[in-house]
């Protein structure tokens, strides 16, 4: 899901054509990443609703290796989101970071926890991943 998300943004991000330039350039494996990614409008991607959420707890998920349960604060309240980042991050080197999180998503259950937003995440190969964080930028901050 997280790399359906990050493709969606960059490709709402004026990427449009990447595949095939990347292709004429020699670089498949980006072509491949940017093959069948919906283009979206300008007006879809204003639906997404990104802001700044500083992590006040964060614990392993008990049904799932993969997942994290983060309780953040995105400057209005707190929400919870469950992340799989549990193989590249320590919940305790979480805890008073600042992420930014899609704020507008509907909940889904994983594993028994109801999450209410996704955290970004960069997918950097195939077995490492960067979670954004933004400290110093204050919660509830609109992302645009």
């Amino acid at each position: 899901m997280k790399k359906l998300l990050t493709l969606a943004l960059l490709s709402a991000l004026c990427l449009n054509g990447i595949a095939q330039e990347a292709k004429e350039e020699g670089f498949v494996e980006i072509a491949r990443l940017f093959e069948g990614v919906a283009k979206i409008g300008i007006e879809d991607f204003a639906k997404v609703d990104l802001r700044v959420a500083e992590i006040v707890d964060c614990g392993p998920v008990k049904k799932a290796k993969k997942l994290l349960k983060l309780t953040v604060f995105d400057g209005a309240g707190k929400r919870t989101v469950a992340s799989g980042i549990a193989k590249w991050y320590k919940p305790e080197d979480l805890i008073g970071k600042s992420v930014i999180v899609v704020s507008n998503l509907k909940p889904a259950t994983l594993c028994g926890v109801e999450s209410q937003g996704m955290i970004l995440a960069a997918d950097c190969s195939e077995d490492d991943v960067k979670v954004i964080f933004v400290d110093g930028v204050p919660a509830g901050s609109k992302v645009r």
